[in-house]
């Protein structure tokens, strides 16, 4: 969740920036929405997965991936982003509207470290896109993807990703997922499982690593992590 100051910040997008509109928005379920675009494409294209900068304020950027690449129109790319936190960020999501152009700050796409397969991916609602993007949870993978979300979403998001697990959020952050992680490695489930990339709020993912290397379910080179917020930092 950089900031830099208004100078600093045009000068990267005169770099970094690529043109983009907004094509449409869906809202998959509350507190998500989808956001349709048509971007100037990167050096060596768009990629799932691939992060992308705005400008939420003129001091104030906020990251974002994209989540799906059209097949047949390589610059019309697809970003979710979550609309539960009070941040800057949520605040210009909202705000988009069909025909709203803005630029985006990105460069080469650079994929997170992964290893082996299947993988587990653990994650909140701020990280569905990203992890949609990397998972390979269709026929004949076995990747195992878990993802931690406001109950009133719940009934939604599996009828639109019936891949995935979803868990009712606890009171407080990664509780549901650290409850499900224990029970499964518990039981067997994570047996086969080659490396895993953990994704969101930093304290959570702290206790996620710990409980898959002590549990001798992987070691740590095997794991990543990439946290996206922590609790007492300014919000989404």
């Amino acid at each position: 969740m950089p900031q830099a100051p208004t100078l600093i910040g045009k000068l990267a997008e005169t770099v970094m920036g690529r043109r983009a509109r907004v094509l449409g928005l869906d809202e998959p379920a509350p507190g998500f929405v989808e956001v349709d675009l048509r971007a100037e494409a990167p050096p060596g294209g768009w990629q799932p997965g691939h992060e992308i900068q705005v400008r939420a304020t003129p001091t104030q950027g906020r990251r974002y991936t994209v989540r799906t690449v059209d097949a047949h129109d390589p610059e019309h790319v697809t970003v979710l982003a979550t609309t539960q936190a009070g941040g800057p960020g949520t605040r210009w999501i909202r705000d988009l509207r069909a025909g709203a152009e803005f630029t985006v700050l990105t460069g080469r796409h650079r994929p997170p470290r992964e290893h082996g397969t299947p993988r587990l991916y653990l994650g909140d609602g701020c990280t569905l896109g990203t992890i949609d993007a990397y998972a390979h949870t269709h026929a004949g993978t076995r990747d195992i993807v878990v993802i931690e979300v406001p109950s009133d979403a719940l009934h939604l998001l599996p009828d639109r990703w019936p891949q995935h697990r979803f868990l009712p959020a606890g009171q407080a952050p990664g509780d549901a997922l650290q409850s499900w992680l224990e029970h499964a490695a518990a039981n067997g489930e994570l047996a086969g499982v080659e490396g895993a990339l953990l994704l969101g709020h930093a304290q959570s993912l702290q206790r996620q690593r710990r409980t898959l290397i002590d549990g001798g379910i992987l070691p740590r080179r095997a794991i990543t992590t990439k946290p996206y917020w922590a609790t007492g930092k300014q919000g989404l």
